[in-house]
């Protein structure tokens, strides 16, 4: 029985929808000293344009990552699920992630190893192999 719902994607789409991700998730790392700020306006402090740029690429790692998740598991719970593991790494890592780089005197190490949790998809990828974990667990029950 052939299923035309994007909401439940037949295997065809689904090996695209991950190939998509994973080739975005690899652009982006290649292409990471790309300025995006550029793309808004070309007048924005260096500042700011750290900020816009850190911004639109943890949008875009944890979208394409969101993308994978709903790809392999094909189950829109896991999507709002890492909806909402990114808005608290939006509010709860990113912001203060800026405010400690800029308003601080920390050490700038111990920025560095906040940026790479937080810009990398980490939180995100490890949702991956959780989601498998809990559903292998789910259905033994």
């Amino acid at each position: 029985m052939k299923n035309n719902d994007w909401l439940q994607p037949n295997k065809g789409l689904r090996i695209l929808l991950i190939f998509i991700s994973l080739t975005g998730l690899g652009i982006i790392f290649i292409a990471q000293r790309f300025d995006y700020s550029l793309l808004i306006s070309d007048d924005f402090s260096t500042q700011n344009q750290f900020i816009i740029n850190r911004i639109i690429r943890f949008l875009l790692n944890d979208n394409l990552v969101l993308l994978l998740i709903y790809a392999i598991f094909y189950d829109y719970k896991y999507v709002k699920f890492g909806l909402a593991i990114e808005a608290v790494g939006f509010f709860f890592l990113l912001i203060p992630y800026f405010i400690l780089r800029y308003y601080t005197s920390i050490d700038h190490m111990y920025i560095s190893f906040i940026h790479r949790l937080i810009i990398n998809p980490t939180l995100m990828v490890l949702l991956i192999p959780a989601i498998y974990i809990q559903r292998i667990n789910h259905s033994q029950h």
